[in-house]
């Protein structure tokens, strides 16, 4: 084998190495968010929405939450303190609650 087909070849590696490379980490960034916008009211009667939120990270409300309507394709549970470790409530996509809650998860189906 020549060094110019050796030199084409390792090219042609590397570009395909850093295509497979760049999709896996486009695929890994689209599956981050939930899809849709989850609608909150809070204590002060203030309505609060989130479009697309974040999947797996816990989120504190502005106030004390008190319903909400997951319109997301993932299922938003909440939590009575602010470090999403006690009384979680899970809430279905599509569906709505009323429920006093301090901070939300989503997490994936």
């Amino acid at each position: 084998m020549s060094r110019a087909t050796r030199t084409l070849m390792t090219a042609a590696a590397t570009l395909a190495a850093t295509a497979l490379l760049t999709g896996q980490a486009m695929a890994t960034t689209a599956t981050d968010n939930a899809n849709g916008t989850f609608y909150y009211t809070d204590l002060l009667g203030g309505n609060q929405q989130v479009v697309n939120p974040e999947l797996n990270s816990c989120k504190l409300v502005s106030s004390l939450g008190t319903s909400v309507s997951n319109q997301t394709d993932a299922t938003v549970v909440l939590y009575t303190d602010t470090s999403c470790a006690l009384l979680g409530n899970p809430v279905s996509p599509g569906s709505t609650i009323t429920f006093a809650f301090k901070s939300y998860r989503f997490i994936d189906n």
